[in-house]
């Protein structure tokens, strides 16, 4: 037994530090909460507003391999301070462009894409760096210790407008200040989390019987957290509201308390072969990940996967109110965002099953792109029959699959790349992935189709204005399958897939040699 251990160095206070990271991460990109401050500020329309958000993600992506590299040379505690760093001195200009323009118009608005872009960016090595430090030290519960993090992100996106609005006491868009200034709030609890977070990464791995309920309660008081935030931001401002905001901070309050004070008693992992993964033994750098087929498979599913979600994520206000349900665009997102939360959880959970039984966690992508395929086609069914039933059952299936899709990419990718250059590799994948749905499925197919087919007034309605769209987000789904299929069919019967990219183009056959070991994902 490991005993004596005091702050920062217990495994309990590292997991207390990561929940607390992702929820403040999932505040910053809480995009909504303050857009309606962006399109007034700089004259803009709503589709050129969306641009700002979809803009920023593909930014992230083209400068994330700076910072995979980052995340590499400088380990867990140094790479996510330079990180912070860079996050703030972005959100402090976030902040004066929205109070005092430095450019007028399209300028300030490209302006705040880079900045948002560059700010992503910097708290992209605190997550990667989170997710490394949790799976090492919590082997044995890694996925579902992934699904729960991931699920807080959506959690602090609940939280934060309800809490910085509440106290403030003014909701949007009647409180043009407050939007404004809701960047450097969010930024500010991000960065008091992440040098957190840098003190508690010392912590040793272990396990302890009681581990799995705990983190089954962490879960459970997100969940209750969020419905009480959620709640809170859908009830009028008053006595209503402002009781489920002092929920909400109990919930808090007891949920990080009951952590911090939790033992931290555990047994030594020393070789045991339950809780050994060859993954801990593989160290691929990014750049040798770079160089293989394989890598940019899983970057192609993950990015077909995560454009499904994207695509409804986007537009959703757009494709209820084209078919004649405006009035239920809120309760729309509220069931895709408690589905999305659930998919987060239950794949999470199913990542840690599949490990014990040695089989496949790349099937998960293929589960995701069927479900999302599944989910396009009840959109493109309600598009055509103008049906509500089909829209909200449309809005759960995509829902899971796109939540599903995030825990799956971190412990597939500590899977097939190692675990201690997942910070590296997982910031890299996710950067570009979503970068590209972002771009490529929530901006440009959301808008093809919609601008076509839209009036003298720049507005469209009817099936005609978002159908085609979901039938080819489907037909990408399909392909989706297809490539994750093919993954799990070569690997590990054949390491073909793993070949360089090089070798493919007959310019080193050097490059191809380097050693990469087989392990079931």
């Amino acid at each position: 037994m490991v005993e004596g251990k005091q702050w920062p160095e217990r495994r309990w206070d590292l997991w207390a530090s990561a929940v607390a990271l992702n929820m403040a991460a999932g505040c910053a990109y809480d995009y909504s909460a303050f857009s309606p401050a962006i399109k007034e500020t700089f004259g803009l329309t709503l589709r050129e507003t969306d641009l700002v958000f979809n803009f920023s993600w593909f930014f992230y992506s083209i400068t994330c391999y700076g910072y995979s590299i980052c995340n590499q040379r400088l380990g867990p505690k140094r790479a996510p301070r330079l990180g912070c760093c860079a996050m703030l001195a972005c959100n402090v200009l976030i902040v004066y462009n929205l109070l005092h323009p430095i450019l007028p118009g399209s300028g300030g608005a490209a302006l705040m894409t880079l900045l948002m872009g560059l700010a992503w960016a910097g708290q992209g090595t605190s997550l990667g760096a989170c997710y490394q430090r949790v799976m090492q030290v919590f082997p044995q519960t890694a996925g579902v210790s992934i699904g729960v993090l991931k699920a807080s992100l959506g959690t602090g996106g609940a939280v934060a407008p309800a809490l910085f609005f509440g106290l403030w006491g003014s909701r949007p868009p009647g409180n043009f200040l407050g939007m404004q200034l809701f960047p450097a709030f969010t930024s500010l609890s991000l960065g008091a989390t992440i040098i957190a977070f840098t003190f508690c990464v010392g912590a040793e791995p272990g396990y302890s019987r009681t581990e799995k309920r705990r983190i089954h309660s962490t879960a459970l008081a997100i969940i209750f957290t969020t419905a009480a935030a959620t709640a809170s931001s859908l009830c009028p401002v008053g006595a209503m509201s402002t009781a489920l905001l002092v929920l909400t901070l109990v919930l808090l309050l007891a949920l990080f308390l009951s952590i911090a004070c939790a033992g931290d008693e555990m047994s030594t992992l020393q070789g045991s072969s339950e809780t050994s993964d060859s993954s801990d033994d593989m160290h691929i750098t990014v750049q040798q990940a770079c160089q293989t087929i394989e890598f940019w498979m899983y970057i192609s599913v993950y990015c077909i996967s995560a454009g499904s979600g994207q695509l409804i994520l986007t537009n959703l206000a757009q494709i209820a109110t084209v078919i004649g349900f405006p009035h239920q665009c809120q309760a729309l997102l509220c069931c895709f965002s408690t589905c999305n939360m659930l998919g987060r959880l239950l794949f999470g959970a199913i990542c840690d099953m599949l490990q014990r039984r040695r089989a496949s966690r790349t099937l998960l992508f293929v589960l995701t792109n069927f479900l999302a395929a599944i989910g396009q086609m009840l959109f493109f069914a309600a598009a055509t029959s103008q049906s509500v039933l089909l829209l909200f059952a449309g809005a759960l299936v995509v829902g899971l699959a796109f939540g599903g899709t995030f825990p799956t990419l971190v412990n597939v990718c500590a899977a097939r790349w190692g675990r201690s250059t997942l910070s590296a590799n997982w910031t890299f994948m996710d950067a570009v992935g979503n970068g590209f749905a972002s771009l490529l499925f929530g901006c440009f197919l959301g808008s093809f189709s919609y601008d076509r087919n839209s009036d003298s007034s720049q507005h469209c309605y009817g099936s005609h204005c978002f159908a085609l769209p979901h039938l080819v987000m489907a037909v990408t789904c399909t392909i989706g399958i297809l490539l994750s299929a093919m993954i799990v069919k070569r690997h590990p019967k054949s390491k073909e897939i793993r070949r360089s990219l090089s070798t493919l183009s007959r310019r080193s056959a050097a490059l191809a040699s380097f050693d990469i070991s087989s392990d079931a994902t």
